[in-house]
């Protein structure tokens, strides 16, 4: 048997055990000691990456649905920091949820996931603002994400699980200059500044003049003076940088 072979039955024998009844009596006491030392590592990564996710749970339904990832998921990525990426990418596209899970569960692993997410994320070389005033030019900063979800999922915990959506939420979630991740409640329009500014660095009136393209519902001016002070905060606490010397 090649190497290949026996790396491919040994993955086999761990995530499926009814695949390895042929083993010997030996063998499998052994490779219980793998079975349980490989679980219990990826149960606690994503018991640890979404803790509120887990609260909702008793412990014997939370371990059989990181069952079901275990044995059921084919992971993309071998590192274990990645973990965590993999299990929403799971919940989202491949896991057919039960009568009693939340039907807020793809949302809020999510949610929790980016925070993991910005908080590990490489930021690169970008300009925090420090400055008064505005920069001629500005963008999204590398340590900022933008989401909307169904759910409040920022609420969600034992005492509130909400069973059914009434509107979209939008969020903000940047890691500050302290290397704190934040998040922000905010309105659609505000998502819609944000997502531009990610995609590329505008001046003041330029954003304005877009977002006025976007949604004419609003004057020039309105927007103006809404979005004048909500730059400023963003500015202040880094979700948005100095992209001028970009």
């Amino acid at each position: 048997m090649s190497l290949e072979s026996q790396l491919t039955a040994f993955a086999n024998s761990i995530r499926q055990p009814a695949s390895a009844a042929k083993e010997s009596p030996d063998t499998r006491r052994r490779m219980a000691i793998y079975r349980s030392l490989f679980f219990n590592n990826v149960s606690g990564f994503i018991q640890s990456g979404f803790p509120v996710l887990h609260s909702l749970y008793s412990e014997e339904k939370w371990q059989k649905l990181v069952r079901h990832f275990f044995t059921g998921h084919q992971c993309s990525s071998p590192y274990f920091i990645d973990i965590s990426k993999e299990f929403v990418e799971f919940l989202s596209n491949e896991y057919h949820s039960e009568p009693d899970d939340p039907v807020f569960l793809a949302e809020l692993a999510h949610y929790e996931w980016l925070e993991l997410a910005l908080s590990v994320r490489e930021a690169g070389s970008y300009t925090p603002w420090q400055e008064s005033g505005m920069p001629v030019l500005m963008s999204a900063s590398p340590l900022s994400e933008v989401a909307a979800y169904h759910y409040p999922v920022h609420l969600i915990s034992p005492e509130f699980q909400p069973h059914q959506s009434e509107a979209m939420h939008y969020y903000l979630l940047y890691r500050d200059p302290q290397h704190q991740v934040q998040f922000q409640h905010i309105t659609a329009l505000s998502a819609m500044a944000m997502e531009l500014l990610g995609k590329q660095a505008y001046s003041f009136d330029k954003l304005v003049e877009t977002i006025h393209q976007l949604a004419p519902q609003f004057s020039c001016d309105v927007l103006q003076q809404g979005l004048a002070p909500l730059i400023d905060q963003w500015l202040s606490c880094g979700a948005v940088v100095d992209a001028t010397s970009s």
